[in-house]
């Protein structure tokens, strides 16, 4: 688990390094009354400018429905794209800001979801959240819990995730990791103790893209449990649900 995670930071910090690289785009002229610039990419955050029509300004990047722009003046801030629909470019033409598409979906650097399904006959329940380091190859880690007759488990997992083909709206998937499961055995019904143990994980699924940021993901994982026994056991989970990617 501690070289897998040494590989994910690894990955992490090369990915942040990428996007230091983020072409700016054009400058464009304000044509709406007014825009607001909040601090960050969502409402949430406060308004700390306010760009009139007829000002220019620079978009640096874009967030979905996001914008980073710069003023002539230095003012640095997030603009909705509502507020960025009407803009014209340097020749004096509209410029196309539009929604977000599967080309916004390819350049994603994080992903949370929900998933729900079965896991060794018990039902599960399963958050994750996901950093992209290139369009191929990302890391997630996911937290989950499983209820059945006998007894209840939770589970984390930290895994790299492999996409050959992100460019396809239906796109495959493959996932090697390791997780660890910590088991509570019915007490009424089961006379054992609660166990931990360390588990390898290999999984295949694929991603559908929707539209805008959301995708319905279906997945298989085989978890391999690495006991102290003899034996070691086997767990499969199928699952399936919704990210959003941002």
């Amino acid at each position: 688990m501690t070289s897998l995670l040494s590989v994910l930071l690894a990955g992490l910090l090369w990915g942040n390094a990428s996007r230091a690289d983020d072409a700016p785009l054009p400058m464009v002229t304000i044509i709406d009354p007014y825009i607001e610039l909040h601090t960050g990419p969502g409402r949430g955050y406060p308004i700390v400018h306010v760009s009139e029509k007829g000002e220019v300004v620079t978009i640096l990047k874009r967030r979905t429905d996001w914008f980073k722009v710069q003023t002539r003046r230095g003012k640095l801030g997030w603009v909705k794209r509502r507020q960025m629909r009407d803009t014209l470019g340097p020749d004096g033409q509209l410029v196309n800001l539009g929604d977000p598409t599967l080309e916004d979906f390819l350049g994603r650097r994080w992903e949370f979801g929900f998933t729900g399904g079965d896991f060794e006959g018990a039902d599960s329940l399963t958050a994750s959240l996901g950093y992209r380091f290139n369009k191929n190859i990302s890391a997630e880690i996911k937290v989950g819990q499983a209820t059945g007759s006998f007894s209840n488990s939770k589970l984390v997992s930290l895994a790299l995730v492999h996409q050959p083909f992100p460019e396809w709206r239906l796109s495959p998937f493959f996932t090697l990791g390791a997780s660890q499961i910590q088991t509570e055995p019915d007490a009424t019904l089961v006379a054992t103790e609660d166990r931990t143990d360390n588990a390898l994980l290999v999984g295949l699924g694929a991603y559908y893209y929707v539209s805008r940021r959301l995708m319905l993901r279906l997945e298989y994982s085989n978890h391999l449990i690495l006991t102290s026994r003899e034996v070691n056991e086997e767990i499969n989970e199928w699952k399936a649900g919704i990210s959003v990617f941002f």
